[in-house]
């Protein structure tokens, strides 16, 4: 029996001997390694906002003992998003802990790559106020990391004068937060603004934006049917044209036939008068001579005269009829083509 207590007794100091180095990393009254990092967070994350002008997050960060979960659950949700372009890129995927073998040196690599992420701000970079307030951030982030003096509330003795709305326009690429922060600025100029319903700075670039593509789709549109009745206006027109055109020469075609037909009557009509002035001429010349008591050998000369002013007289008279038949058998010539054309 005494010896088994023994080997218990044995195996017991060796198990504690083994357990010890490992789990009392930190001397009695020193913080952990997260409860420092908590610390060195919040002073960071209370210096953000106070240099955004936000200092009424403040109140939202968690900051109890080790907890750096509840410490990153309570900054994710803000509109400067701090945890999305300060902390997460550091704490949680980035790999500054690596071959660092005691907290002190953890702690002031957490403290470089904060400051260094802070400095690369082109706003923080043009404005030399902000950068002393960045430097007093990192003197005393080093300090507390070097020889844990209390951070205390550091933000809060570094209140920026007034809010940067300025932040990264037309220049590199923007530090950590500087997104966030020109947001920030937005929102806080709105809210400044009168409740009159004063318009913002970027309403008119919004109207535009809104309406020019859909009022340029519309005019588009038109142009296109506007182009489109043009053409077909024109079409017709063409056709019309073409068509009165076609009119106006068949009737010119029928007139013209109109006018030789009456000229080949008249002509007809003159040479049937003389071929009938011929055939009296030469009847009365071959008629055979009449009695001697009854009918003298020739017309006498009055007889003559008295035939020629007949035949002229006929010929007068057919010449008139056809001058006053002309017209009517132009106009009925004329009417009847288009319909044979047809």
């Amino acid at each position: 029996m005494n010896f088994r207590r023994l080997l218990s007794g044995l195996l017991a100091a060796l198990l504690l001997s083994v357990i010890q180095p490992t789990v009392a990393q930190t001397p009695l009254g020193q913080p952990t390694l997260d409860e420092s990092k908590v610390q060195i967070w919040c002073a960071t994350v209370r210096f953000v906002y106070d240099d955004a002008g936000r200092p009424n997050l403040k109140s939202t960060v968690q900051c109890n003992g080790a907890d750096l979960p509840a410490l990153a659950a309570s900054i994710r949700p803000d509109s400067l998003r701090v945890y999305s372009l300060l902390y997460a890129p550091i704490e949680d995927r980035g790999n500054i802990y690596q071959g660092k073998k005691d907290n002190p040196a953890r702690l002031q690599a957490l403290t470089k790559a904060i400051i260094s992420k802070l400095k690369s701000s082109p706003a923080r970079r043009r404005d030399p106020a902000r950068l002393a307030r960045v430097a007093a951030l990192e003197k005393a982030l080093t300090d507390y990391a070097v020889s844990g003096t209390p951070l205390g509330d550091v933000a809060a003795a570094m209140v920026p004068e007034a809010p940067d709305t300025t932040a990264g326009a037309g220049f590199a690429a923007p530090g950590p937060a500087e997104a966030a922060e020109a947001q920030a600025a937005a929102e806080r100029a709105a809210m400044a603004q009168p409740a009159t319903g004063s318009e913002k700075p970027e309403t008119t670039e919004s109207l535009l934006n809104r309406f020019a593509a859909p009022l340029a789709l519309i005019l588009g549109i038109l142009s296109l049917v506007l182009y489109v009745m043009l053409r077909v206006t024109l079409g017709q027109w063409r056709r019309q044209q073409r068509r009165e055109t076609l009119t106006a020469t068949h009737a010119a075609a029928a007139a013209k036939t109109a006018a030789e037909q009456a000229s080949a009557a008249i002509a007809d009509s003159a040479a049937r008068v003389k071929r009938a002035e011929a055939l009296v001429l030469a009847a009365t010349e071959d008629a055979p001579a009449p009695a001697p008591a009854a009918v003298p050998d020739q017309l006498t000369p009055t007889q003559r005269l008295e035939v020629e002013r007949l035949v002229s007289q006929r010929m007068d008279e057919e010449l008139r009829w056809l001058r006053t038949q002309l017209p009517a058998l132009v106009a009925e010539a004329v009417a009847s083509r288009p319909s044979q054309d047809q």
